[in-house]
């Protein structure tokens, strides 16, 4: 659903709300605001600490005037469209005008990611700024607070580098704006960053969250030191310079190995009966209690709806019975997203795991490593039984399975892996996205032929943020 962008002059003026002290994301202050003389202690820091949270879930009000995580507009719907899996719905943006050529960067989701990961990163710069002079948390506590900073900041940039930036080039000057102090009228006009800087920030980030985050932390939707590396190996695959590909085998090798996570026996289990218990979630998004807008985004005003595309790619799996469901109505007929909901499409009702997100999942890591394996010439027997790993616990069909077998070469065995990602990480974490593009063009226009344009595959500076800094636009806009 569409929703209203605040410029960032204006969070400036707005303050933090108080909330409850325990640590647990459905207490979260009511504005994302996290300067000021906020934090005396551990609780108080627990306390704006659970405000830089709220902006990882891109909470907020929803249409319905609920507080809500809407997690599901910019993470999980915006990729999957730009991946070609999902598709507008009723009243939204038809599927070619995600890829038609722009006057000016006004375009919804252009806005919508910028204002998501500016949010968050100066939110976790105000928090990093105000717990650094308190003297009387115990060191421990604070060390690991300041590493969820530093993780949730990493996750911010993350996403606008890989968004806005030429993020697979290292010597382009075309980077992001590195914000590392919390915004005011007096440093808001700051340069882009080389790509090169912006991944030396964003991994000294990781590396600082990786050596002081716990293996799990007190609930799964807090960040932990698997969920950073996790990350990390995101990061280095898309950078693609020397040395990367090996850094995220062993990453991924790490987490598979070490991690206390491990494939769920079918996938449809995590997302319609196990939700957080299920072993294989790594980082949730937990929705406020009596919130409702996922749902009704997918279920009642059926916004975003699965692609014949995605169906194809289904056609010969077990994902097909639940991921989506054809439904009929007075404006035609539908592949409702059902990937979230158990219930009947026809006559919606709220279900109890409807609401909930998934940020990282361990099959990610098995993704990463086959397709590093891949891109770097290494074993692809290997590579090939790790994909083919998932997608037994996933249900895919003989002919996928076959299709894999048949995948001699290093490209043609990255182009299933790619698949595979379309396939399970559809509508739910921007991952899917990420591995379309790291295809080559003629590839990634094979399985979503709106994308002609390798300008269309990084968004343009929007013009929000234009207005009040006006730095470089990309290439081509």
């Amino acid at each position: 659903m569409k929703k209203c962008t605040i410029p960032l002059a204006v969070l400036l003026s707005m303050g933090i709300a108080s909330g409850g002290c325990k640590k647990q994301l459905d207490v979260f202050p009511t504005t994302s605001e996290v300067d000021g003389n906020l934090i005396a202690d551990a609780q108080s820091a627990q306390v704006v600490l659970n405000g830089v949270y709220y902006r990882f879930t891109d909470a907020g009000l929803g249409l319905d005037g609920i507080q809500s995580t809407r997690w599901v507009d910019g993470q999980e719907a915006c990729p999957s469209e730009l991946a070609g899996s999902l598709i507008p719905g009723i009243g939204a943006l038809s599927p070619a005008a995600l890829y038609a050529p722009r006057q000016h960067p006004l375009e919804y989701f252009f806005d919508d990611i910028w204002r998501y990961s500016y949010d968050l990163v100066n939110a976790a710069n105000g928090f990093i700024k105000n717990i650094a002079p308190v003297t009387n948390i115990p060191s421990q506590t604070k060390q690991q607070m300041l590493a969820e900073g530093a993780f949730l900041r990493a996750f911010g940039n993350t996403q606008l580098l890989l968004y806005y930036g030429q993020y697979n080039d290292p010597s382009s000057k075309f980077g992001i704006i590195l914000r590392d102090t919390f915004v005011t009228s007096s440093n808001i006009r700051l340069p882009r960053s080389s790509v090169a800087a912006a991944y030396t920030s964003i991994l000294l980030d990781l590396d600082a969250a990786i050596a002081a985050l716990p293996s799990l932390n007190t609930e799964i939707c807090y960040a932990n030191a698997w969920s950073a590396k996790l990350l990390k190996a995101r990061l280095l695959i898309n950078r693609g310079a020397p040395g990367d590909y090996a850094q995220v085998i062993g990453l991924t090798s790490d987490i598979i190995g070490n991690g206390p996570f491990s494939l769920e026996d079918s996938v449809k289990n995590i997302f319609l009966e196990k939700g957080f218990s299920s072993k294989e979630v790594m980082l949730g998004i937990l929705p406020y209690s009596d919130e409702t807008y996922k749902y009704m985004t997918y279920q009642v005003f059926r916004q975003y709806v699965a692609s014949d595309s995605l169906v194809a790619l289904l056609n010969d799996d077990g994902r097909n019975q639940w991921m989506y469901k054809n439904v009929q109505t007075a404006y035609g007929s539908f592949h409702a997203v059902t990937k979230y909901y158990p219930g009947d499409p026809d006559n919606p009702a709220q279900t109890p795991l409807s609401c909930y997100g998934f940020a990282f999942r361990l099959t990610e890591a098995y993704l990463l490593k086959a397709e590093a394996i891949a891109l770097s010439n290494g074993d692809l027997t290997g590579a090939t039984s790790l994909l083919t790993t998932v997608m037994g616990h996933a249900g895919a069909g003989p002919t996928e399975l076959a299709a894999v077998a048949a995948a001699a070469t290093p490209a043609a065995l990255q182009q299933e892996i790619v698949k595979e990602y379309l396939r399970n990480f559809a509508a739910e974490n921007g991952v899917d996205w990420y591995a379309l593009r790291r295809l080559p063009l003629a590839a990634i226009h094979r399985l979503n032929p709106a994308i002609s344009d390798p300008v269309k595959l990084i968004f343009p500076i929007p013009a929000s943020e234009l207005t009040y800094n006006p730095v470089i636009q990309n290439p081509g806009y």
